[in-house]
């Protein structure tokens, strides 16, 4: 997959969007004034903000509405997403969501927020005329000012797909995740390869892209060669994510064939809500299945801060990191 936009000079294609609960919006109109601060004073990118329903767009007020339209002068739109997009879908069983929500936790709110990321996002009309899709979250901080622009960077080495962390993600809450894109790997090879490439490849293994990174999600050859028998599992997982409350996309990766057969895959197997399935290990798969290596950048030096966890901070005049007392347990991701 090759990058649809080729030159630096067209920044109306690009926009930065968040998911705010109204009880977060304090909260986002901090991120908001500190990405302001940061980078987008400079580069003036629009910002779309995600309400799940009118119901809670309402609950955000005039003034502090007002107070977001001043912070990003007057740059910033609320939308509301689609039912399709946020309901539990009919096919779903009621019964089987109601007893996972007891067993494994998390909010409906919070599972609805991981299938939203993993299929939606890019489909909704007020992202419609965006090609370059930067997510944030609302309890986000930089602390580094961002001198550059990441998109301009990710175009000049002609990459798709941007992030920050690699963290391990939890297999409790999501135990047959690994097994379903396993599944599809293999299905999806199969119907589209010839019978000469399956027959041709040692053990009737299907036919896959040589180029791309299935190496990040599964454990070396075998765990690869098992996955894409549609034999993997868990084991086979390595579990890294690269965490995207910090993501930037270009709109191909997720209009792709083969990636729009993978979230149908997977949300007819209902994992978005029988289990918890995160859109970051989702994106993390779609990405190893769909793009080259060389085809995603990781940020070093943007002193990015998410939940006030550990993170990588340059040692550089323009960030303002404190390696005191809270912040201390600093993390430069030597082990991903």
């Amino acid at each position: 997959m090759d990058s649809l936009d080729s030159t630096q000079g067209n920044k109306t294609n690009r926009v930065i969007f968040m998911l705010v609960a109204p009880s977060r919006i304090h909260q986002a109109t901090l991120a908001l004034l500190n990405v302001e601060n940061r980078f987008n004073r400079r580069f003036q990118y629009p910002y779309v903000l995600f309400t799940a329903s009118e119901e809670e767009s309402a609950m955000i007020t005039e003034e502090e509405k007002r107070k977001i339209d001043w912070i990003t002068q007057g740059r910033a739109k609320f939308a509301v997403l689609t039912e399709e997009s946020w309901d539990i879908p009919d096919f779903y069983d009621r019964s089987r969501v109601e007893e996972s929500l007891h067993t494994i936790g998390f909010s409906f709110g919070y599972r609805a927020m991981c299938r939203f990321y993993s299929g939606f996002f890019w489909q909704h009309p007020a992202l419609a005329q965006y090609d370059w899709l930067w997510r944030l979250d609302t309890d986000i901080e930089f602390h580094c000012d961002i001198p550059y622009d990441p998109i301009d960077r990710m175009i000049d080495v002609g990459a798709l797909y941007g992030f920050v962390q690699v963290n391990e993600d939890a297999n409790w809450v999501q135990p047959s995740l690994a097994r379903n894109v396993s599944e599809f790997l293999f299905d999806y090879y199969q119907s589209h390869s010839t019978s000469a490439d399956v027959v041709s490849i040692n053990g009737g293994l299907p036919l896959a892209p040589l180029e791309v990174n299935h190496g990040f999600v599964w454990h070396g050859k075998e765990g690869i060669e098992k996955a894409l028998r549609g034999q993997a599992g868990s084991n086979e997982w390595t579990k890294m994510c690269m965490y995207n409350n910090f993501e930037i996309s270009h709109r191909s990766i997720w209009e792709s064939e083969i990636y729009t057969a993978f979230f149908k895959h997977l949300d007819r197997a209902g994992g978005f809500f029988y289990e918890r399935w995160g859109d970051s290990p989702v994106h993390s798969f779609g990405v190893a299945m769909t793009l080259r290596k060389d085809q995603v950048v990781q940020f070093h030096d943007l002193g990015y801060q998410h939940q006030g966890w550990a993170y990588e901070c340059a040692q550089l005049d323009r960030c303002t990191c404190s390696q005191e007392d809270v912040a201390a347990d600093f993390d430069d991701q030597g082990y991903a």
